[in-house]
């Protein structure tokens, strides 16, 4: 049978292809021997039965949320307890009833018309059309009929418990009340796959706070239930006529439409607000051809896109074929590329995204185009900000203005605090990485570095992974038997040397999931180096010690350098500040490690080094010794010095 590529993998298992990278990187599952993104059907389809079944339940529990059926209230969103509350009891009734979505929301939205004094109904009437005629304004009325004459509505529809459901919502105060609702009801398994999470109102008003009223038109290109056109209509556009928005959801959209009428009070107006597939129908003329001459009139485009969106296979290719700069298949970075072809000239782009598009190779496609196409305005860190995400945030603001040499961008860390940097760093950049974490006196420290003549590992060492047993409780004891030798975890490695073994295993090579060739577990010496580490950490090893995948080998072949010197310089304090600052991650990969530069010193130098790091394979603390030596050799100032060893501390 062939071997499924990572798209089928994926699929089989119903998560993300970034979930599946990840499960690689923790030992869940390997590539095919040689490949990077082709696995064995049998090894994908043993993985989905341990889910499951329950075997790995920690796959099940957190990384396999495509298929969780757990909503949650977003109270990120919500902070007022009274609300809290009646949340809990509108979703108890939606579903120990078993209520239609599309219904529930529909009956809410009506109460929330009753609260906010647009019509007067009791819950008996709620699906009688001809109870709607006495609405305040005809656009409210409008939008409830259209809505109404889609719904099925029969001898079936379980009319006592939608009016429960009706005299359950007291509370309509908040801005998006029935929004807030509909993120609660959905399940969480359909937000992972449309890559949804709404937006918490402090990023939103902080975004129109930077950007006031700006002439020409505002644009939210997935609007949701309209969060940002809500907030844009009490920053200063205060003619609903200046607002767009677009989405996919066709109850999102619902919701947004009267939302931005209840925005509105007393003004009869028809939203502009549309169902339609941002990325392949408008501004295409295809079937979305109403707004195409607006094209160059969107003078701000704000929203938070989707992240990881899951496209069908049909969608993948239409989007590939239209974007043809996006290799990664990302759905934000499809929407920014959008947004910078409907923006007008001059105009501002700022979405909400994760911190990975700053310095994951992945995203060096979207990071390339922003580079060419626009000036940088600013970079906020904003943290952690969306429940059951765990990745940062970052408010990205860009100008559609190619950018001058001497642009600099704006750099704001979470505490407000300001730092300026040129953008043409950025552009010059291995895979074009926003180092946004860099300030100007520490770039200068790293391109010292890279100034000096140096070497570096590439085409110049041996590299393998560690052994993936394909189910450790199985092969790998805590205790020494008969047959077994040390095995060596991540957690083992220290500076310069590894820890006593507490992991032992038979060596079966055939009974493995994935295994390296023997000879470079048994090289006369080598290093082991932590995978899965936001720092460098190396150890030594000449007893031909054997590795788990949480610890990978390199077997330099520098010319002229020892591998002790090149140890000594990997677990220098300049070599953790430049891996750091340069490549701001939490795993230690080959292709970084390739990247960094290793100068070129007098014998003299080298064998000093490697006489240092023969006293810390022997347990002494020679740190203080290596790092001492590193920067008298490649020549920095006191200052440098002293600010990579504040860093380090």
């Amino acid at each position: 049978m062939q071997p499924l590529t990572m798209k089928e993998a994926s699929s089989l298992l119903e998560v993300s292809e970034a979930t599946v990278r990840n499960w690689i990187s923790h030992g869940y599952i390997s590539p095919v021997i040689n490949t990077k993104n082709h696995f064995e059907a049998s090894a994908v389809n043993l993985l989905k039965k341990k889910i499951e079944s329950g075997e790995i339940n920690r796959l099940r529990k957190r990384a396999n949320k495509k298929n969780t059926d757990n909503s949650f209230i977003p109270d990120e969103y919500v902070n007022d307890e009274a609300f809290v509350l009646e949340l809990e009891r509108i979703r108890s009734i939606f579903s120990e009833n078993s209520l239609d979505l599309n219904h529930a929301l529909f009956v809410l939205t009506i109460k929330q018309l009753v609260l906010k004094k647009e019509l007067s109904l009791q819950s008996s009437q709620i699906f009688n059309l001809q109870a709607y005629t006495n609405c305040l304004r005809e656009s409210v009325r409008k939008e409830v009929d259209s809505w109404l004459s889609e719904l099925e509505v029969n001898e079936k529809t379980p009319r006592p418990a939608y009016s429960i459901l009706f005299d359950s919502l007291s509370n309509a105060s908040h801005d998006d009340t029935i929004g807030i609702i509909y993120q609660s009801l959905m399940l969480e398994g359909n937000k992972s796959k449309k890559g949804s999470y709404y937006t918490p109102i402090e990023l939103i008003d902080g975004i129109f706070k930077n950007f006031k009223k700006r002439d020409g038109l505002f644009l939210d290109p997935c609007c949701g239930t309209g969060q940002f056109l809500i907030r844009a209509s009490k920053s200063g556009y205060e003619n609903s006529s200046s607002l767009y928005g677009f989405d996919i959801d066709p109850i999102a959209i619902k919701i947004a439409r009267i939302n931005l009428l209840l925005a509105f009070p007393g003004a009869c107006f028809s939203p502009q607000i549309y169902q339609v597939n941002t990325l392949t129908e408008v501004a295409s003329g295809g079937l979305f051809c109403e707004t195409n001459h607006l094209k160059h009139q969107f003078q701000l485009i704000a929203t938070n896109p989707p992240w990881g969106a899951a496209f069908s296979e049909s969608e993948t290719a239409a989007l590939a074929e239209l974007y043809s700069k996006i290799s990664s298949a990302e759905s934000f970075s499809y929407f920014l590329a959008k947004s910078l072809e409907l923006v007008g000239a001059e105009g501002a782009i700022s979405f909400i995204l994760p911190e990975s598009l700053l310095n994951i190779r992945v995203h060096s496609d979207i990071r390339d185009l922003i580079l060419t196409n626009t000036s940088i305005l600013k970079i906020h860190s904003v943290g952690r900000k969306f429940k059951g995400v765990f990745t940062p945030v970052v408010r990205l603001d860009l100008l559609n203005r190619p950018p001058s040499p001497d642009w600099s961008v704006c750099l704001l860390d979470s505490e407000e605090i300001e730092n300026v940097v040129p953008q043409a760093r950025f552009k010059s950049n291995l895979h074009y990485i926003f180092d946004a974490g860099l300030s100007e006196e520490e770039n200068q420290i790293i391109s010292k570095l890279y100034s000096l003549p140096h070497l570096s590992l590439k085409n110049n060492a041996e590299w393998a992974l560690g052994i993936v047993t394909g189910d450790n409780e199985k092969h790998v004891s805590h205790t020494f038997q008969e047959g077994m030798e040390p095995v060596f975890k991540g957690s083992d490695i220290k500076p310069y040397l590894l820890k006593q073994p507490t992991s032992f295993l038979k060596f079966f090579p055939e009974n493995f999931q994935q295994v390296a060739p023997e000879a470079k577990y048994r090289a006369k010496e080598k290093l082991i180096y932590k995978f899965i580490s936001s720092k460098l950490v190396f150890a030594y090893d000449d007893k031909q010690a054997l590795t788990l995948n949480s610890a990978n080998i390199l077997i330099p072949k520098m010319k002229n350098y020892s591998l002790k010197v090149i140890l000594a310089l990997l677990n220098s304090s300049l070599f953790q500040f430049v891996f750091s600052k340069k490549f701001n991650t939490h795993k230690v990969l080959r292709g970084d490690l390739e990247n960094l530069p290793f100068p070129v010193f007098t014998p003299e130098v080298l064998k000093d080094l490697e006489c240092l790091v023969d006293q810390g394979v022997m347990g002494e603390d020679v740190s203080t010794a290596v790092d001492l030596k590193i920067f008298q050799t490649v020549g920095l100032a006191e200052d440098q010095i002293e600010l990579v060893l504040n860093w380090a501390k």
